[in-house]
């Protein structure tokens, strides 16, 4: 059994994310960048906190509130991964929907694979790591996070 570095693993799903969206030709290769990118974000972003940074989705959720009519239930951060969460599973708990009720998305796909990609990349550029790991990052995600190029 060997152990792997999850920011590494997260570099390298990234750099599948990245991949599968500018090469997309189907719905499921943009679904596949969603997912990917959406783990990558779900190991990133908890990182990020600990270091005391937010993540993006905390920054928009923030915006969100600040512009948000007196009354309007509070944004979370939640909210700008909702495709991501619907296509992990189907269901809830919390409002009570069954499954069954809970089998249709509607979203553009394209624009939803680029909104999470560009919340990976921006997470990923505030986290600290140790130079070790930094050197065992693959080169083309070294690349991919030093453009300024934005996928949105």
């Amino acid at each position: 059994m060997g152990t792997l570095n999850k920011v590494q693993v997260a570099s390298e799903m990234f750099v599948e994310a990245h991949s599968r969206y500018v090469k997309a030709t189907r719905d499921i290769d943009y679904i596949t960048s969603i997912l990917l990118s959406g783990a990558v974000i779900g190991i990133i972003g908890p990182l990020l906190k600990e270091q005391g940074n937010r993540t993006t989705h905390e920054l928009l959720a923030k915006i969100a509130n600040a512009i948000a009519e007196p009354g309007d239930d509070p944004a979370r951060e939640g909210i700008f991964r909702a495709v991501y969460n619907a296509l992990k599973h189907a269901g809830n708990d919390r409002p009570k929907v069954p499954a069954s009720d809970d089998l249709e998305i509607q979203t553009h796909l394209p624009m939803e694979a680029a909104r999470m990609l560009d919340a990976a990349k921006d997470d990923f550029r505030e986290i600290e790591v140790s130079g070790e790991v930094r050197r065992s990052l693959p080169p083309e995600f070294i690349q991919l996070l030093a453009t300024d190029d934005t996928y949105a």
